[in-house]
């Protein structure tokens, strides 16, 4: 039973929350499971944190991820016209049905498991150039010598971008991750039109040069299925940004998981046929995507016993729904690998599950399978304790995992 406690009305942004949220997510959820929140600069949302609920929110339509509703909200609130940049408005996690639709049935087609598996002996090359970098080094970062530039890597190579690229990549994804719609420090506008402007002119090249690349398989689909340019556009930003920081946080964790749980990394270790199936288990209890993205309520919505009015910002706790002891009952708060697959939401559910989950999984898995295997007695350099999340909104990422080998 949770203990009785006074939450401060911004409770989901307190560092003390970001540092460790089981014990007041383990309250809300069986107190007050749909629970408002404040937000900087005024307003509120509402959290939704029991399993059963956030599965449904995810697949209810009148939670939308319309990106055009959520800017008429935050322009009615901040009392000045925002209309969100075609870069980030003509993706599918960003757009519902009718649009929607067609998006998904594209991006299906083209980026399917079996062009993720393909990549799957890239991504361990790409790993081991990384770990190669690291050997050397007496207490090397692994969250930015490997979590980090692994995905990136990764998915500028699925694109068919150029290597010498890859370095901007990484800033830029960085740069977009640390600054909200609503900064006027011009610092995202920027990044997001150098970014617009190298892609736009990759896509071009693309037109003119097709590889194997996911880019050209967009760009030369068949025309039932194409795509235009600016839908071509919006979808690698939104491969770029949010499959980067969601990945790298998984990947931080799983492995900040491992090191701190000394058997399962044994198991694994002698049994490496037990990777695949102990991947979800280790996603679960990581829960590298603290909130899905945010939704808003097109009307009334009753959930949770509460009934949510319309135009209302709603945030769906991944971070509580996955260790709801209502759909996980045995320890929900330990790692156990021999839990049978559990049915975990850090990829989603319903129409906008994440695209890329399949690929997720295998960066994630090979980054783990091959820093053990090279580093077998890889240990913690700090106790873990000391390790530190930082405030990202939709991941929640380590901000440093120094490691001694």
């Amino acid at each position: 039973m949770a203990a009785t406690r006074t939450l401060s009305k911004y409770w989901l942004l307190t560092n003390d929350f970001i540092q460790n949220p089981y014990p007041v997510l383990e309250y809300v959820r069986q107190e007050r499971p749909v629970c408002e929140v404040s937000l900087p600069g005024g307003g509120r949302a509402w959290v939704v944190t029991r399993y059963d609920d956030a599965k449904a929110a995810l697949a209810d339509p009148r939670f939308s991820r319309d990106i055009h509703v959520h800017y008429r909200l935050m322009s009615r609130k901040s009392g000045r016209a925002m209309t969100p940049p075609a870069e980030e408005a003509n993706h599918l996690a960003n757009l519902e049905p009718p649009r929607h639709t067609p998006l998904r049935k594209a991006i299906s087609f083209a980026f399917t498991p079996r062009r993720a598996e393909a990549l799957r002996p890239r991504v361990v090359e790409i790993a081991d150039e990384l770990l190669n970098r690291l050997a050397d080094q007496a207490r090397p970062d692994l969250i930015a010598g490997y979590a980090e530039p692994l995905p990136v890597m990764t998915i500028a190579e699925l694109m068919g971008v150029p290597a010498e690229a890859w370095p901007d990549f990484l800033r830029w994804s960085q740069a977009l991750r640390e600054h909200s719609p609503t900064d006027t420090s011009g610092v995202l506008d920027r990044n997001i039109r150098d970014l617009s402007a190298y892609m736009s002119a990759l896509i071009a090249q693309k037109e003119r040069e097709p590889d194997d690349g996911l880019l050209s398989s967009l760009i030369h689909a068949d025309p039932e299925r194409r795509l235009t340019l600016t839908e071509i556009l919006s979808t690698s930003f939104a491969l770029m940004t949010g499959g980067n920081d969601t990945t790298a946080s998984l990947v931080g964790g799983v492995i900040a998981a491992l090191l701190t749980h000394p058997r399962e990394r044994a198991q694994l270790l002698a049994e490496p046929g037990r990777w695949g199936a102990a991947t979800d288990e280790l996603i679960r209890y990581v829960n590298p995507i603290s909130n899905a993205l945010q939704r808003v309520t097109t009307e009334p919505v009753e959930i949770g016993g509460v009934t949510i009015p319309a135009d209302e910002v709603v945030i769906i706790s991944v971070l509580s729904a996955n260790r709801d002891p209502d759909q996980f009952p045995v320890h929900p708060e330990m790692l156990d690998l021999t839990r049978p697959k559990p049915a975990h939401l850090s990829f989603g559910f319903g129409i906008h599950y994440c695209s890329g989950a399949h690929l997720a999984k295998i960066i994630t898995e090979t980054a783990a399978r091959r820093l053990f295997e090279r580093f077998p007695e890889a240990r913690l350099a700090i106790p873990p304790a000391e390790l530190r999340y930082q405030q990202a909104g939709l991941v929640r990422p380590l901000a440093a995992l120094p490691v001694a080998w």
